[in-house]
């Protein structure tokens, strides 16, 4: 499978890329790598010391999550289907869907560039992301084990109502922090002119 036609069934066509998929970790580690770098760059500080250590530990935050995820995933499919795989077969084909997540992180970086992003546009972003993985992680547990996609699904579903939960609750936290610090702003700035027209 050439390199064209491997990007456009991992978007679009996740069932026949897990079956002429390359085995092992070495792509997806290093597909996990990109999407990391690219949601550190539109946030790397300018003091290079500070930059160094932003990027180091948001490389072995998004390794962390992706172990996570995958640990919770091979939990659902042993527990619920009684699948035989291993941790290493879950974690290659989970780590596939950081193609999607880096094109999420990349369009939420440029709308950064533009100006503050709506925490709303954020979460739209994020759900989209969320739900654009599943087939990938469906169809890649599929390929692994001997259970049918539905069958994964279902196995799996504890595990994402978990991370749409997470999203709502970040999307709820920063819209009220950011409304927070709109209101404090405001209030600032009222204070200042009242003090000046006395």
């Amino acid at each position: 499978m050439d390199m064209k036609n491997a990007v456009k069934y991992l978007l679009f066509d996740q069932k026949q890329f897990f079956e002429k998929a390359p085995k092992g970790l070495l792509i997806p580690a290093l597909i996990t790598l990109l999407y990391s770098l690219i949601s550190i760059a539109f946030i790397i500080p300018g003091d290079v010391m500070t930059a160094v250590i932003t990027v180091i530990g948001g490389v072995i935050g998004v390794f962390l999550s992706w172990a996570v995820v995958a640990g919770l995933f091979l939990a659902g499919v042993k527990l619920l289907g009684y699948a035989k795989c291993t941790f290493k077969q879950m974690l290659a084909v989970t780590g596939y869907a950081s193609a999607i997540l880096a094109i999420g992180a990349l369009l939420s970086g440029l709308v950064g560039l533009v100006g503050t992003v709506d925490p709303l546009v954020s979460l739209a972003v994020q759900g989209a992301v969320l739900f654009w993985s599943i087939p990938v992680w469906i169809f890649g547990i599929a390929s692994i084990t001997e259970l049918p996609p539905k069958k994964v699904f279902t196995c799996i579903l504890i595990p994402i109502i978990l991370m749409i939960a997470m999203t709502v609750v970040s999307y709820i936290l920063t819209a009220s922090l950011t409304e927070s610090a709109a209101l404090y702003a405001g209030s600032g700035s009222g204070s200042g002119s009242e003090f000046r027209m006395r």
